[in-house]
């Protein structure tokens, strides 16, 4: 660590943190080597790699060691944090990788060590790094990880397909993450703060042969409510319009509304009971004098560019 950088800390109740040392390195190595097995399930283990973060330490670049208070086996390190790859400018985004080590798992340390880190990533220079967002990826199945960071208040922001080269029992692969995310304007977060995803619908006129719905649900992340499939479960029944826009207003997300026979009375009004402003809500393969129509060129197939467009353009609206 260069003599110009100085060492970040902080106290807690059960808890300190402190920016990694050289006097760590013995204990950091017992700590790795008796949670190598768990820690391997989802990330490389290197009892050693303390010293490359030492070397490499900077105003973003910051290695931070959790230590227990009253200190249990024969290395007392709960955990370690790296927050690294900050971009600075407009973003002021850095990113935190981190492990939890035996015998504090399941304690509630390391969330507690945790929490210090953040704290310390969003202050002010000299005290901080500070940081607006905070941005860590979990591997899918990695419930605990996740669950560390959503009862800090983290939120999810998607999904990574192929994000980092890392081991696991089928072998070194491309693995998939989870993005999770805080800004310091939401810190401290509440804990396991529900999701709040823009809410969306999308009209859609059913194509036979195209399953246009369908494609355009899933380029646009959103629930399909298919008028067809409405009345096929409800049978003969009466209603099915009324189901349908019931499931739409029921959805926190909104969805795609897949309709056989678009009635522009029955749009209008189903939308607005659904709690969507109709004058926003994109229409595709029909025009009912409401919101913006999205028209299908009937002498062209719809491809993929085609899908992909139709739910840019819808996704718009709502922006």
């Amino acid at each position: 660590m260069s003599r110009s950088l100085a060492p970040l800390a902080a106290t807690g109740r059960r808890v300190w943190v402190h920016t990694a040392q050289q006097s760590d390195l013995a204990a950091y190595q017992v700590a790795v080597q008796q949670s190598a097995a768990r820690i391997g399930q989802w990330n490389p283990v290197n009892p050693a790699d303390l010293q490359w973060h030492l070397e490499r330490q900077t105003e973003d670049h910051r290695t931070f060691l959790i230590h227990a208070m009253d200190a249990a086996g024969s290395h007392g390190i709960v955990g370690k944090v790296n927050v690294t790859n900050v971009v600075r400018g407009r973003f002021q985004n850095g990113v935190i990788g981190y492990d939890s080590y035996d015998p504090y798992v399941g304690t509630g340390l390391f969330a507690e060590g945790l929490r210090l880190v953040i704290d310390l990533a969003f202050a002010e220079a000299p005290r901080g790094m500070g940081l607006h967002r905070i941005e860590a990826n979990v591997r899918p199945g990695n419930s605990p990880s996740s669950g560390v960071l959503r009862s800090l208040g983290f939120r999810r922001e998607g999904y990574v397909q192929h994000m980092l080269w890392l081991p696991g029992a089928d072998g070194s692969q491309w693995r998939d993450h989870i993005p999770h995310a805080v800004t310091r304007e939401e810190w401290p977060a509440a804990p396991y703060a529900a999701q709040r995803w823009p809410r969306i619908a999308l009209l859609v006129k059913e194509i036979p042969g195209t399953h246009l719905g369908a494609r355009l649900a899933e380029e646009s992340g959103l629930p399909l409510l298919s008028e067809g499939i409405v009345e096929r479960e409800l049978g003969a029944q009466s209603g099915t319009g009324a189901a349908l826009w019931a499931l739409l207003g029921s959805s926190p997300v909104g969805g795609v509304v897949e309709l056989r026979d678009p009635q522009p009375a029955l749009a209008f009004e189903g939308l607005r009971r659904a709690g969507f402003d109709p004058a926003r809500v994109p229409q595709v393969g029909c025009s009912l004098g409401f919101g913006v129509s999205l028209p299908i060129d009937p002498g062209r197939p719809v491809d993929d560019r085609s899908v992909a467009h139709l739910a840019l353009r819808a996704r718009a609206a709502f922006a």
